[in-house]
């Protein structure tokens, strides 16, 4: 009788789950991204070069955070680099790069300040997973997506008048852009993060596949 009742169901369930496992959603590829290079909290280059092979995050951050930020610094810390520090076993290769400007937008050369800022306000900072570089934004931010350049697109809804300074990126191991959102709301940093899960996924399934084969 249990399995007249039930079996449907778990066999239903079962086919479901195979079909997850093979079709879940993939991130397109918006475009290439440009060349790049900044200067990292410890002196080191930070460019196309050394991120390929990583996952790297782009945000901006302002010489007045925390008081006046673009992203919501404190959201973004708990829902993602907390997440992200405590499992450097598997997700060792996400990194995040913030490009330092002041609240207007302009790159900025001495980064001292907000370093300790960071360091006092953001529990287990490591700059080797976090780091903050120098460098004019322009590099990564002049770039379309779906047809508007986020550099050049401007509101007043925006932090500054500015809304590149809200954008986040995902960018992926081939130096490809994958992901826009803005960061200023918890529900989209969020869903940045669950979509830098989904890269992750593609990934892992990439090389299980590359395993087979072998």
């Amino acid at each position: 009788m249990m399995v007249v009742v039930f079996g449907p169901a778990v066999i239903l369930i079962t086919i479901t789950m195979g079909k997850c496992e093979h079709n879940f959603q993939t991130l397109p590829v918006y475009s290439e991204m440009p060349d790049y290079e900044f200067i990292g909290a410890n002196g080191e280059v930070v460019n196309n070069k050394t991120q390929e092979g990583k996952v790297t995050l782009f945000t901006t951050l302002q010489t007045t955070c925390p008081q006046n930020c673009a992203i919501d610094i404190f959201k973004f810390n708990l829902q993602i680099y907390q997440d992200y520090r405590k499992n450097q076993k598997s997700l060792g290769h996400v990194k995040i790069v913030s490009v330092v400007t002041d609240e207007n937008g302009n790159p900025v050369d001495n980064i001292d300040e907000l370093l300790y800022t960071m360091n006092d306000m953001i529990e287990g900072y490591d700059s080797t997973i976090w780091n903050l570089v120098t460098g004019d934004p322009k590099q990564i931010y002049d770039i379309e997506n779906n047809g508007v350049n986020l550099y050049s697109t401007t509101s007043d809804s925006t932090f500054a008048g500015k809304s590149f300074l809200e954008t986040m990126l995902i960018v992926d191991k081939q130096n490809q852009l994958r992901l826009v959102r803005r960061g200023n709301q918890e529900g989209l940093i969020r869903d940045f993060k669950q979509h830098v899960a989904l890269l992750q996924k593609q990934y892992d399934k990439d090389a299980r596949n590359s395993n087979e084969e072998k």
